[in-house]
């Protein structure tokens, strides 16, 4: 019976133990999430429109109002559809390679971390803003997928572009990889005859081992174009034309 009390003595400490480093995780997680800060998002010198046939520099502070409602209607048309992005030339405006990556440091297994789509939902036009949710679903860690959630996002007209703030969100890669991600976007391109979004993206990720981030040109391309888009060329006033 002694012996008994004894196994059983040891058997209830393992529980607490295992209880205990769950709980120091948990916090050590939440620490990190209070020390990550949101990603400064550079500022825009000038947005490009493409929409019918006509395509030049416009100002985007004066004129938010329709961009942003160009872009709650491409993401309304392609409301829960993926969302392929690629890295592209600023200059250019044309893609580099499929996707996106960025080195993470990930404790005893550095490596590189990347996403190839988005999906988006609950999009809202609101006042001066668009607010929907980014599905982040797409994320991997050496070609393998990391668990994500969702983020809420707000975009709206600062300076010469639109800025999208985003909600930090956790991510988990097998089980041990735990970390905070914080991202934004900086957009100065729409090509409405084609569906694409140009921005410049920061992220900036932290956890327990781990970090990494970057900045990075990327394209969005939306599958679906609502055919009135293309017909709006007539509404902006260009600074210039191409």
């Amino acid at each position: 019976m002694h012996r008994l009390i004894q196994v059983a003595s040891k058997q209830t400490w393992g529980t607490h133990d295992v209880c205990n480093r769950l709980l120091l995780l948990l916090a050590v997680m939440g620490l990190l999430s209070g020390c990550i800060a949101k990603v400064q998002i550079p500022a825009v010198d000038q947005f490009r429109i493409a929409s019918g046939a006509q395509e030049g520099i416009i100002d985007a502070h004066v004129q938010a109002d329709i961009l942003l409602d160009d872009l709650y209607q491409l993401m309304k048309a392609n409301e829960g559809t993926e969302i392929p992005l690629c890295t592209a030339s600023r200059d250019s405006r044309q893609c580099i390679k499929d996707g996106i990556s960025f080195f993470i440091w990930g404790g005893l297994i550095p490596g590189v971390g990347g996403r190839a789509r988005y999906a988006f939902s609950d999009i809202v036009r609101g006042e001066n803003q668009l607010e929907f949710t980014k599905d982040n679903s797409g994320t991997t860690f050496i070609g393998t997928p990391v668990f994500t959630k969702s983020n809420k996002c707000r975009a709206y007209a600062v300076g010469g572009g639109l800025q999208v703030e985003m909600d930090k969100y956790y991510a988990n890669w097998a089980g041990i990889g735990n970390m905070f991600m914080a991202e934004g976007w900086a957009i100065d391109y729409m090509d409405l005859n084609q569906g694409i979004v140009g921005m410049q993206l920061e992220l900036d990720s932290k956890g327990y081992c781990t970090a990494g981030g970057g900045s990075r040109y990327v394209l969005l391309k939306f599958p679906q174009i609502p055919e009135s888009l293309s017909q709006q060329g007539t509404q902006f006033e260009f600074l210039n034309r191409k």
